[in-house]
């Protein structure tokens, strides 16, 4: 098997645009936008997401893991995957608050869900998990 990167992060801290860097190196990206219908158990109307089935995403990166040599997957729940398989766990950061929300009002999100992200940055959220799922990180700053 090929190498794994997987860069998880809170929407707005640059996990695509390092992902398409690694894409101009050769790597197949995997952007699961193109799979929430196979990944995921259902849309949450309420957070304005879609619910993902861990198993069904681990399942998705061996299968693409099979038809590509080095694969990276740039998603806020990519730090979610099991261990054993990743190579490298990148943990995009965005320690400016004002850009960031800036970043998500560009995308139109509601104020509630900047809110929600902006929390999510100030805790660490994807920082903590992937620590706690056995990852070893790499922090990343972006802005």
């Amino acid at each position: 098997m090929g190498t794994l990167i997987v860069i998880t992060g809170s929407p707005g801290t640059g996990k695509s645009t390092l992902a398409k860097k690694y894409e101009k190196k050769g790597y197949f990206r995997l952007d699961l936008h193109d799979h929430y219908d196979k990944i995921s158990t259902g849309f949450d109307k309420e957070k304005d997401c879609y619910d993902i089935d861990i198993k069904k995403f681990t399942s998705l990166v061996r299968k693409v893991m099979k038809e590509h040599d080095n694969v990276v997957v740039d998603s806020h729940v990519s730090h979610l995957l099991p261990p054993s398989i990743v190579d490298e766990c990148i943990v995009m950061v965005c320690s400016d608050l004002k850009e960031l929300k800036k970043r998500l009002i560009k995308r139109k999100y509601s104020a509630k869900k900047i809110r929600e992200n902006l929390d999510a940055e100030i805790f660490q959220v994807c920082l903590m998990e992937a620590k706690e799922r056995g990852h070893t990180v790499r922090v990343k700053e972006s802005c």
